[in-house]
């Protein structure tokens, strides 16, 4: 069987070269670089998903500020690559709580204390169809089907984002064969771990995208053989917050976050032919027919 694309399969760790990588960055663009180039050749045409500011970080204009101009510089680098790209803002809508659907296995956990609490759990979400969410990009570019469609997740995103809705315009911009790549990362800061990871492997495959690979992006040079530690201003401040309440509360001291996580999503169908079974019916072969 001849492969589709000479392109091999990524390594599953990259480094970051002899330069540290802001890990408080919405789109690094070293790591944005090495998604396009490992997913995608010269000429290709890529979709930066870009999540509404106001349900994932607090509505202030200098987060928003950062978060545009971190997506311009990313949309310039896709270009300067040789790719046609633009960006779709994803706007989860008003009312109620982001819901995202609940892995396969959650009705299988029982709690022994009280094996009813299972059958009375949240029903699973159901799988939308038509727009998923509203999501805005100049005319020209609205409706092109995309090789590759990158998204930044934060590591809170499963309970302020409907990551359902979020891999449905992903699986619907896609092109066969197209790859969603999501770039995320795991945090503890506010004393309890969030990581969107198992929640958009399951919102993906809810949305008929393989899974295909899961690859560790260093935010740390690595010199002889170790990682050395050079966080920026905000994140060392952040992780000195952060070891002081856990010196406080008499717990272990956090790790500093050295890298962030890319997830491969691949689309085995086309999203724009028709259903199996939705053409001109055909009598089977000895059936039917004239007398």
């Amino acid at each position: 069987m001849t492969p589709s694309s000479t392109a091999s399969i990524p390594a599953t760790v990259w480094t970051c070269g002899p330069d540290p990588i802001d890990a408080h960055a919405v789109w690094p663009v070293p790591i944005v670089e090495a998604i396009t180039t490992a997913f995608t050749d010269p000429g290709a045409h890529v979709v930066l998903v870009d999540l509404d500011p106001e349900r994932t970080t607090a509505p202030t204009p200098d987060i928003d500020a950062v978060t545009t101009d971190s997506a311009a510089a990313a949309l310039e680098a896709v270009r300067e690559l040789g790719r046609t790209a633009d960006t779709l803002i994803f706007h989860s809508g008003e009312g109620g709580p982001a819901a995202s659907i609940r892995p396969f296995w959650a009705d299988l956990v029982v709690d022994a204390s009280d094996p009813s609490a299972a059958q009375a759990g949240t029903p699973s979400t159901p799988v939308r169809t038509g727009a998923p969410g509203s999501a805005e990009a100049p005319k020209s570019e609205r409706g092109a089907r995309a090789d590759l469609v990158i998204v930044s997740l934060p590591a809170h995103a499963a309970e302020s984002v409907p990551l359902n809705r979020v891999a449905l315009l992903a699986a619907n911009r896609l092109c066969q064969g197209g790859i969603l790549a999501v770039y995320t990362h795991s945090d503890w800061t506010r004393g309890r771990l969030g990581d969107p990871t198992g929640a958009i492997v399951t919102a993906a495959q809810h949305a008929d995208l393989l899974y295909l690979q899961h690859i560790v992006t260093l935010h740390t040079p690595v010199e002889k053989g170790r990682l050395r530690a050079a966080p920026s201003a905000a994140v060392a401040a952040e992780y000195d917050r952060a070891r002081h309440r856990a010196s406080v509360r008499g717990l272990p001291a956090p790790h500093l976050r050295a890298h962030g996580d890319v997830l491969a999503f691949a689309q085995p169908s086309d999203p724009g032919a028709p259903p199996s079974g939705t053409g001109p019916a055909t009598a089977a072969p000895g059936t039917g027919g004239g007398q």
